[in-house]
């Protein structure tokens, strides 16, 4: 305000006075101009501390452990290559939408199983989440895998819109077997939307193994299947292309996708958060989810937490300097 009453009182004639002045000294302007470069480049570096903050704070917030604590234990990640099915749309949307997961699932440097592959990562639009989440609670018990009677009340309670599980195994570090799949199909949805969609839902014992470290276990958490279910109520303005990247995001880690959940601006885990104006909500996957998935999935399988933390900030941290070389 103090500026604005001293911008009042100065006439024509002394603005031009001062930018005359300006222009007849070259090195003043100089000056001035590697000042507000300056200052540029130190509110880009607070926004990026900012954003830094946000993604820890999400870390270690709604990031899930398995097979131990929040330092010993691990982040679960695929074991397997990624091999997605969408249900409960019209073909040509479910297609599209499991293309681009794929696409996702490469930026990310993670492991894309082939056309003709089983599939490990589900999406079903359906009418009643609730109704089927407490249907397959009782018909299909084991695709919840490891989950707690406790876990699987707060899935069913949550209220939806989204309903988010993982059927996570654990794996000798050293062993590539992968888990065999059973199958069920919806039965609330009827023949409406999400009927007859077939998931798969197994987990395999555990295998032993010789590698030690302090760094390292001798054992991984694996996710084998990865459950998401939406209400179709929900989807109204939200595109294809937002629901795939949703769906690539909460699926390949997992995280709690309650709705009071505290999300980075801008990332597209906030889709689905309460808001009275959707046009207002992510459009896209943003440069910090896509470095988030790169930096759990680049790390070796057999890390426990505290590393894979680590990797993820650093991935993160050397992605925001240099944005230009973050393939979107």
């Amino acid at each position: 305000m103090r500026f604005l009453l001293l911008f009042r009182h100065i006439g024509l004639a002394t603005l031009f006075t001062a930018s005359a002045a300006i222009s007849l000294n070259p090195a003043k302007a100089t000056q001035e101009s590697e000042q507000s470069a300056s200052l540029d480049n130190e509110i880009i570096v607070i926004g990026q501390k900012k954003k830094m903050a946000e993604f820890q704070k999400l870390i270690v917030n709604h990031f899930r452990v398995s097979g131990g604590g929040r330092h010993d234990g691990q982040y679960p990640r695929f074991a397997q290559p990624v091999c997605p099915s969408v249900a409960g749309l019209a073909e040509r949307q479910s297609k599209a939408i499991e293309d681009r997961i794929r696409q996702i699932a490469e930026m990310a440097e993670i492991n894309v199983a082939k056309a003709d592959c089983r599939p490990n990562l589900f999406l079903a639009v359906v009418e009643d989440g609730g109704a089927e989440i407490k249907l397959l609670r009782s018909k299909k018990g084991r695709l919840f895998g490891s989950l707690t009677g406790r876990e699987r009340d707060r899935i069913e309670q949550s209220g939806g819109p989204v309903y988010s599980w993982k059927a996570t195994r654990t794996l000798g570090s050293d062993s590539g077997h992968g888990a065999r799949a059973g199958s069920f199909s919806f039965m609330a949805g009827g023949n409406g939307a999400g009927g007859g969609a077939a998931l798969g839902g197994a987990a395999t014992n555990g295998q032993s193994t010789q590698v030690k470290s302090r760094i390292s276990r001798s054992t991984v958490e694996g996710i084998a299947y990865s459950y998401l279910l939406i209400d179709s109520k929900a989807l109204q303005g939200v595109s294809a292309a937002q629901l795939a990247d949703y769906t690539a995001m909460v699926s390949l880690i997992d995280i709690e996708v309650d709705s009071n959940a505290q999300v980075p601006e801008g990332s597209i885990l906030s889709l689905f958060m309460e808001t009275e104006d959707k046009s207002l909500g992510p459009t896209s996957l943003s440069s910090g989810d896509l470095l988030l998935l790169r930096g759990l999935y680049k790390v070796p399988a057999n890390v426990k937490a505290s590393l894979q933390r680590s990797a993820m900030i650093h991935t993160m941290s050397e992605g925001l300097k240099n944005p230009e070389r973050i393939d979107r």
